[in-house]
């Protein structure tokens, strides 16, 4: 499987509680060995990352960067929060000389786009064989023909502990524990706030919450709603009462769109989950999470470092 690879590098470029804890909440960004090229097609070819180590070591150094608040102009901090930061392990992954075949292909190309697609269902063996856990994976590419990023949410496992929530009255979780991490398949090349939009939709749940893109006309999530006229309110979440984005951060509703999003915190600007390179300050690191994204994602992330 392996073939005669280089001995992995695997660099701990932050501890969080790993030296403390047994499951320390861990994001793992890896150098992608093999693409599926393209998805579904099962035919595999060696991934340029895979040659050249300074470029992935700059991906990871962004990826650090922009889920930190480091970005120059960049408001929302997010793990960068002192309550949050001191306590997230972070790993990179560089294992040259795999062989281009299934069990080394973290990432497809799509077929009908230019996506960088996730093989989520690989990415715990593949982690494994490198005594590796996560919480979220990134996994970075070097195609030369796709270069847009795409993440799939968390597998959380919930036959385990977690803190609950509710949403609407109904009883959730935040679980602590997951079956497949959230998985996100990003380019070498990817700037801005794209890391962060990518974590939110990977830190986030098929079955207690899912947090989807508001730049489409999305199916129904955490924080995307469907119907018209829109309401007034838009959730009630563990008894906190959040209102409706009417104007969608001034970028308005299309014609024919059935979603509708939560408040923002910021009105003038697009919400990370949104388009924010349309932000009018010309400046797309200036966007936020909306109100009910942030929230949730927050709590996900307290709720995985307190295991």
């Amino acid at each position: 499987m392996a073939g005669n690879p280089v001995s992995p590098v695997v660099k701990v470029l932050r501890q969080g509680d790993g030296p403390t804890k047994a499951d320390p909440f861990t994001i793992v960004i890896v150098a992608n060995p093999a693409l599926e090229a393209p998805w579904h097609s099962g035919t595999f070819v060696v991934d340029p990352i895979t040659g050249n180590e300074p470029s992935f070591d700059l991906c990871a150094q962004y990826i650090q960067d922009a889920l930190f608040g480091n970005l120059p102009n960049q408001r929302e901090v997010f793990l960068g929060d002192p309550v949050i930061e001191p306590h997230v392990r972070l790993v990179s992954l560089f294992v040259p000389g795999l062989l281009a075949e299934d069990a080394n292909a973290l990432v497809a190309q799509d077929g009908v786009s230019n996506l960088l697609v996730a093989r989520r269902s690989v990415f715990v063996p593949f982690l494994t064989r490198y005594a590796l856990q996560a919480d979220v994976a990134y996994a970075v590419s070097a195609s030369d023909l796709h270069d847009r990023a795409s993440a799939w949410f968390t597998s959380d496992d919930d036959a385990r502990p977690g803190a609950p929530f509710t949403l609407d009255g109904v009883t959730r979780y935040h679980r602590h524990f997951n079956l497949i991490p959230g998985t996100v398949a990003i380019h070498r090349n990817s700037r801005s706030l794209t890391a962060v939009h990518e974590f939110g939709h990977a830190l986030s749940s098929y079955t207690n919450g899912s947090v989807v893109d508001l730049y489409v006309d999305s199916s129904a999530g955490l924080n995307n709603k469907r119907g018209r006229p829109i309401p007034p309110d838009f959730a009630n979440y563990s008894g906190i009462s959040m209102a409706t984005d009417a104007a969608r951060d001034g970028l308005g509703y299309p014609a024919g769109w059935q979603s509708y999003h939560c408040e923002l915190i910021d009105a003038t600007l697009p919400a990370i989950m949104d388009n924010y390179w349309l932000a009018a300050s010309g400046v797309p690191e200036h966007c936020l999470h909306d109100r009910i994204t942030r929230q949730f994602l927050r709590e996900r992330l307290l709720a995985r470092i307190s295991r």
